[in-house]
């Protein structure tokens, strides 16, 4: 383990981190040194109440979220990379994708599942599988898509304007967004049968907001409640049809460890 990685748990998952918090102006240099940084992805800094909260104390120097030219480059170099975990929703969707289906993958960057799926197994005939992303990431989206001969991979930027899917793909967006998974379902023509959603954030404790550095950009990022999420799905007519650990990601906020998360979660929900 690397020192980095020792001083990161001893400040986010210690009380070794409250009690130095305890120092005045130290958490506060600590935010304005990771705040700066564009080498290093995924620094937390801050805990926060609201996303607008979160949102006013990113630097006016730096891009704010993820909808500008260079966060939408971030992952041209490897658009098919594949985290470990990634291998339970491929699962479900080898399982789940028929011929003519229809899936949305709300947040899939450049088409980053996509492209980790088919270099895997190939989408059935007249499988549709549509990006919704922000202007910068679905432009830069359709340029490797054309690249790639992706032609059953589409972009589009307003989730209300997609037809009809099947699947629902969330894989690592919905700490991103303000609006609830609820608001979200609210926009689609019809639900989907199937929603599966990975790399999530959630903690039995109160639900709260941080701030990322993902390196080229900084954005408020939400830590959801486990019981009100799954509740909120649950109201909406969907079964919990299987659950998987994600440890290879986690949310660490240094000085403040009892919000930490040690590991993210992967969801499939079916309607009942």
């Amino acid at each position: 383990m690397s020192w980095n990685s020792i001083l990161r748990i001893a400040l986010a998952r210690t009380p070794i981190g409250t009690a130095l918090g305890r120092i005045p102006l130290l958490e506060k240099k600590y935010v304005r040194h990771a705040m700066q940084r564009v080498n290093h992805a995924g620094l937390f800094t801050g805990v926060y109440d609201s996303r607008l909260a979160a949102e006013q104390d990113i630097p006016g120097s730096r891009n704010h979220g993820w909808d500008n030219e260079q966060s939408a480059q971030m992952w041209l170099g490897h658009i098919d990379r594949m985290q470990p975990t990634a291998y339970a929703p491929f699962f479900w969707l080898s399982n789940l994708l028929r011929e003519g289906t229809i899936l949305l993958d709300y947040g899939g960057s450049i088409g980053l599942s996509y492209y980790s799926y088919v270099r895997r197994q190939n989408l059935p005939v007249g499988a549709r599988w549509i990006v919704v992303e922000l202007p910068h990431l679905a432009a830069e989206g359709k340029k490797v898509a054309l690249r790639e001969n992706a032609a059953q991979l589409e972009f589009v930027t307003d989730l209300a304007s997609t037809p009809a899917c099947e699947i629902l793909l969330c894989a690592g967006t919905l700490q991103y967004i303000e609006e609830s998974v609820a608001s979200v379902l609210a926009k689609l023509r019809a639900l989907p049968r199937h929603i599966l959603i990975n790399k999530l954030p959630l903690t039995k404790a109160q639900e709260y907001w941080t701030l990322q550095n993902f390196g080229p950009a900084i954005s408020p990022y939400q830590v959801f409640n486990e019981k009100e999420f799954l509740g909120s799905l649950q109201k909406a007519g969907y079964s919990l049809r299987d659950r998987w650990e994600v440890p290879e990601l986690a949310c660490d906020v240094p000085f403040h460890p009892r919000h930490c998360v040690p590991q993210f979660s992967g969801l499939y929900f079916e309607k009942a």
